[in-house]
């Protein structure tokens, strides 16, 4: 299988909770790709064994823009309403780079992986994109600390059956 997503497309998913950080979210949520990863690339770069379909890396997205009242941390980008239609979206949301899953190309976890358009809601326009990007790095680099990783494939996490 093909690498189905591209870095800053926005898709379907069942994000992993951090109260069960392997197994898939119970809810379909929408999420942003900052990485795509074959088997091989995978297994070096998290040194773990990754199936021969690949993985992602993917970072929270939610409309409950109210969530931060007024205080947005390190790592949250904000995108208003006008900016959320450009990206084809319905409402504003928000992008949270500090919440990270490490997942399968595996349907249990895209449930729309095997669609025409493989769950890809939109592709965020390249300034958006460039924004996750640098804030997934700042807080990589500097806030440690408050990044959440979930998802089988995490660094230390327990791999994919």
């Amino acid at each position: 299988m093909s690498v189905p997503f591209r870095d800053g497309d926005m898709v379907w998913t069942y994000f992993p909770y951090d109260t069960a950080p392997n197994l898939p979210g119970p809810i379909r949520h929408a999420a942003v790709i900052v990485g795509t990863f074959d088997a091989n690339e995978g297994a070096r770069r998290f040194g773990m064994r990754v199936p021969s379909y690949g993985m992602a890396v993917g970072v929270y997205t939610s409309s409950q823009i109210g969530k931060f009242e007024g205080t947005q941390p390190i790592g949250v980008i904000q995108v208003p309403l006008a900016r959320a239609v450009k990206n084809k979206n319905q409402s504003a949301f928000f992008i949270d780079t500090r919440i990270r899953a490490f997942v399968p190309f595996h349907q249990s976890f895209f449930p729309d992986i095997g669609a025409e358009d493989h769950g890809i809601i939109a592709s965020l326009d390249r300034g958006l994109w460039k924004r996750v990007q640098e804030e997934y790095v700042r807080v990589s680099q500097r806030y440690r600390e408050q990044i959440v990783e979930v998802g089988p494939l995490r660094p230390g996490g327990p791999g994919f059956p």
